[in-house]
C-alpha cells in the first residue's frame, strides 16, 4: 500500500479545487458565494449540497453528508481514502513519485481459466486474419474502411472453418469444459464444434479490460445470422457490459463527453471518423449496471442510437433512466434514420462527424418523439402528452429554460401546464427559509452555544486557540472538547487553519460533523473577534460555576454533620458570588 506523508496529502488537497473535482461527478450551479448540486448520497430532487470554494469543503443540508475533496471522491466511488487521494492527484495534475499498489484481489481460478480461453482465442484469430486463407476477409474489412490501425486497436480476428479454434485451444491445453464455459465451442451429436466458425471476431471486454466474449460477423452473404454474440456465461453477462469501455474511458475524459451507441460496429464507425470516445450497450436496453459504469466516467453522455423507430424507443428509455439517476446527457439529432455505418456509406465520413456534433436536449427530443405515441387530435391523448412533457420540464433547474418550454407546450396543446407564480414564490420562499435555517444552525443558548462559539473563533486563528488554552482548556461537551484538542494539535504544525486539511486528521464522525457545521455558519466571524471569544469563555465559566453549585447542593442534601454542612454552604456561597460577579462583568 502506498504511503504518503501528511504534507503530501495536504499539498494535493491544496492544488485540487473541490469545485472542479465535484464538477467531474455532478452538475454544479453557483448561487451566492457557494456552488450547489443535487446530493449524490441520498435520493435528492432539488440541490441541497453546498460546496464552499473558500473553505474547500462540501455539506448536504438534508442528509448531512460532508467533508473535503478526498471524502467526496472516497464516498462517491466507494473506494479507500488513499485511492481517493491518488484519484484527486490525477485530477489536479499532481505527479506522485510512488504508484498506488493495492492488495491483490482474490482471483477465482474458474473465472481466470475462462479469461485465458478468451485471450488465447484472440491471439489465434488475430494471427489467422493475416493468413492466406483470410485474404478475402481482410479485403472485406478494408473495403468497409476498417484500417490496420483499427484492426490492431480492437484486436479484430478471423475464426477459420473446420473447428480450427477448438483444435488450437486443445493444443494449448485449454480444458474442454473451459472452452464450453467461455462460450467458444459447444457439444453436439457430432462432437465439439466451434460456435464462431468462419466469422470475423470482435472481442468484448469487461470494464477492467478482461476479454469475456465476442461479437462475430459472417464473412459471406448467406442464410446464417449476420451477427452472433457470445451467449451468457459466468464472465459474459450482456447487461453488465459496455463495449469499448476500458479503452474509451480515458478518451471520454479528455473529450469531456462520451458517445453512446448501440453496437460494436457503431463504435467502429465512430472510430473511422476519428471519434475515439464511443461506447456501446451491445444492443440491449440500458441496465442499472451499465448506467453505473456511465456515471463513473463523470462526463456528459451524448446518445447516438440508430435513427429508426427502435433506436428512438431505446433513446426514450435511456432518457427516463438517466434523468432519474441525474446523469447529464444530450441526444444526437439523427435525421438520416440510419445507423452510423449506413450514414458513412451513404453520405460520407464528414456527415457522421457533423451529425455527432448536432445535439438536442431531452425535452426537445420528447416534444417530437411523443408525437409518435400520442394523437394530439384526441383530447385525452393530447392531455396525456402535455402532462408527460410538463413532468419532465418541472425537473429542469434553469428557470429560463422551464419558462420557454412551458410556452412552447402551451402553444402546441393549448394547455397551460406552468405552475402559478404565486405557488412557485411560496415554495421558493419556504425552501430558502429552510436552507437559511440550516446554514444558520447555531446551537441554542447556554453552554453548548458558548462552547461552539469558542470553537468558531479558534478556527479563525492560532491566537484564539492559544487564548482558549490559557483561559479554559476544557469543554464539558465531549464532542466540542475533542474538536478543540484537534484544533490545538493542528496549530502545532500549521500557522494557518485549513478546515479541509483538518478534516483529514479527525477520525470520529460526530467530531467531523461538528467541524463542518461550525465552519458553515454564515454569520460567523471570518477573523478573530476577541470580544466574542471572551464573552463565550465567560459564559462557559459561569456555566461551570453553575455546575459546581449544583453539585454542592446535591452533596449538602446527603450530609448529616452540621459543621460539614456549614462548610459546604460557605463554599457554595463563594461560588455564587463568583458567578454573580462574572455575570455582572459580562453585562458590562
Amino acid at each position: 500500500m502506498a504511503r504518503l506523508s501528511e504534507q503530501e496529502i495536504n499539498g494535493i488537497r491544496a492544488k485540487a479545487d473541490i469545485v472542479d473535482v465535484i464538477g467531474h461527478y455532478v452538475p454544479l450551479s453557483k448561487k451566492g458565494r457557494n456552488y450547489w448540486c443535487v446530493c449524490p448520497f441520498h435520493d435528492d430532487h432539488s440541490p441541497s449540497m453546498s460546496i464552499a470554494s473558500d473553505k474547500q469543503i462540501y455539506k448536504c443540508f438534508v442528509c448531512g453528508a460532508g467533508g473535503n475533496v478526498f471524502t467526496f471522491v472516497q464516498n462517491y466511488e466507494k473506494i479507500s481514502f488513499i485511492e481517493a487521494v491518488y484519484k484527486v492527484a490525477g485530477y489536479a495534475g499532481v505527479h506522485l513519485e510512488h504508484s498506488l499498489v493495492l492488495p491483490q484481489k482474490h482471483i477465482d481460478p474458474h473465472i481466470a481459466a475462462l479469461h485465458k480461453a478468451c485471450k488465447e482465442t484472440i491471439e489465434f484469430t488475430n494471427y489467422q486474419l493475416d493468413s492466406i486463407d483470410a485474404k478475402n476477409v481482410k479485403e472485406y474489412l478494408f473495403k468497409r474502411n476498417i484500417t490496420e490501425d483499427i484492426i490492431r486497436k480492437f484486436t479484430i480476428g478471423y475464426n477459420p472453418k473446420n473447428d480450427a479454434l477448438y483444435r488450437f485451444l486443445k493444443a494449448k491445453k485449454i480444458k474442454e469444459d473451459d472452452m464450453i464455459g467461455a462460450g467458444l465451442v459447444r457439444m453436439t451429436s457430432m462432437g465439439i464444434k466451434d460456435i464462431f466458425s468462419n466469422r470475423i471476431m470482435i472481442p468484448i471486454h469487461d470494464a477492467e479490460g478482461n476479454p469475456v466474449g465476442f461479437t462475430a460477423r459472417r464473412t459471406q452473404e448467406n442464410e446464417e445470422a449476420k451477427y452472433i454474440n457470445t451467449t451468457e456465461t459466468d464472465i459474459y453477462v450482456k447487461g453488465n457490459l459496455v463495449f469499448n469501455y476500458h479503452r474509451a474511458k480515458q478518451e471520454a475524459r479528455k473529450a469531456k463527453k462520451v458517445f453512446l451507441v448501440e453496437g460494436a460496429m457503431d463504435v467502429l464507425a465512430f472510430e473511422k471518423v476519428g471519434l475515439t470516445n464511443s461506447i456501446a450497450t451491445l444492443g440491449t436496453a440500458l441496465t442499472s449496471t451499465q448506467l453505473h459504469l456511465l456515471k463513473l466516467l463523470h462526463v456528459p453522455v451524448v446518445v447516438c442510437y440508430d435513427g429508426d423507430t427502435a433506436g428512438k424507443n431505446a433513446t426514450y428509455k435511456f432518457g427516463k433512466l438517466a434523468i432519474k439517476e441525474h446523469v447529464p446527457f444530450e441526444i444526437v439529432d439523427n435525421r438520416y434514420g440510419l445507423d452510423p455505418d449506413e450514414i458513412i456509406d451513404g453520405y460520407g465520413k464528414d456527415a457522421l462527424k457533423s451529425m455527432s456534433s448536432n445535439t438536442i436536449s431531452w425535452i426537445d427530443f420528447l416534444f417530437e418523439y411523443l408525437l409518435t405515441k400520442y394523437n394530439l387530435n384526441n383530447y385525452s391523448q393530447k392531455k396525456e402528452y402535455a402532462m408527460e412533457i410538463a413532468e419532465e420540464i418541472n425537473q429542469l433547474s434553469d428557470t429560463f429554460e422551464k419558462e420557454s418550454y412551458f410556452i412552447r407546450l402551451r402553444e402546441l396543446t393549448d394547455f397551460d401546464m406552468q405552475p402559478k407564480r404565486s405557488i412557485d414564490k411560496k415554495t421558493s420562499v419556504k425552501e430558502y427559509s429552510q436552507r437559511k435555517q440550516q446554514f444558520l444552525s447555531y446551537p441554542k443558548t447556554g453552554r453548548i452555544r458558548a462552547e461552539q462559539e469558542i470553537l468558531s473563533q479558534m478556527l479563525c486563528g492560532v491566537a484564539a486557540s492559544n487564548y482558549y488554552k490559557e483561559e479554559l482548556g476544557f469543554m464539558k461537551d465531549e464532542t466540542c472538547n475533542k474538536l478543540a484538542l484537534y484544533i490545538i494539535d493542528y496549530y502545532r504544525n500549521h500557522p494557518k487553519m485549513e478546515v479541509a486539511d483538518l478534516l483529514n486528521d479527525i477520525q470520529e464522525d460526530n467530531v467531523r460533523q461538528l467541524l463542518l457545521d461550525i465552519s458553515q455558519w454564515e454569520l460567523a466571524s471570518q477573523d478573530i473577534n476577541m470580544q466574542v471569544l471572551q464573552d463565550a469563555l465567560e459564559k462557559t465559566k459561569v456555566c461551570m460555576l453553575d455546575d459546581q453549585i449544583q453539585m454542592l447542593n446535591e452533596k449538602i442534601k446527603t450530609i448529616q454533620d452540621p459543621m460539614e454542612k456549614a462548610k459546604l454552604a460557605q463554599q457554595k456561597n463563594q461560588l455564587i458570588k463568583d458567578r454573580n460577579d462574572r455575570m455582572c462583568q459580562e453585562r458590562k
